[in-house]
């Protein structure tokens, strides 16, 4: 089951928190959660509808208006990326999509594209991710 953005922000906290506090084990099934959820061929950004389109960039707003600061945080550590993480045409932050283009109906398919990516991007980064924490899972 693909785990909704609040969810993964709320285990993206959490994976935080037990990192800073040494908690190895616990750190690395965060991880391995978030870093399947995402790879997951179900998981999307759900961004609002009525996406702002200026000059030649297309900007989308997870819905909501949410914003995800732990999910891009861990999204950038494990990428050894800075958000807003570059992927294709898009530019994933916190708050919101860009993408680079100003038709949006060619943004949405660059965005899907990009988001497809990025999926690729993170799942093969899972071994990296999880060895650092191998030994408090043996």
């Amino acid at each position: 089951m693909v785990a909704s953005l609040n969810d993964l922000e709320k285990t993206s906290k959490k994976y935080a928190e037990n990192k800073q506090a040494g908690k190895n084990a616990e750190s690395a099934d965060l991880a391995a959660k978030i870093i399947d959820s995402i790879s997951s061929p179900n998981f999307s950004f759900k961004v609002r509808d009525d996406a702002l389109v200026s000059d030649d960039t297309t900007s989308y707003v997870y819905e909501n208006s949410a914003t995800y600061p732990f999910l891009f945080d861990f999204l950038a550590e494990i990428l050894h990326a800075k958000i807003p993480i570059a992927v294709e045409d898009a530019k994933f932050g916190s708050g919101e999509i860009l993408v680079t283009h100003g038709l949006k109906e060619t943004a949405d398919a660059r965005l899907n594209s990009a988001v497809k990516e990025l999926q690729k991007l993170v799942r093969g980064k899972r071994e990296q991710a999880l060895s650092k924490f191998a030994d408090a899972r043996t």
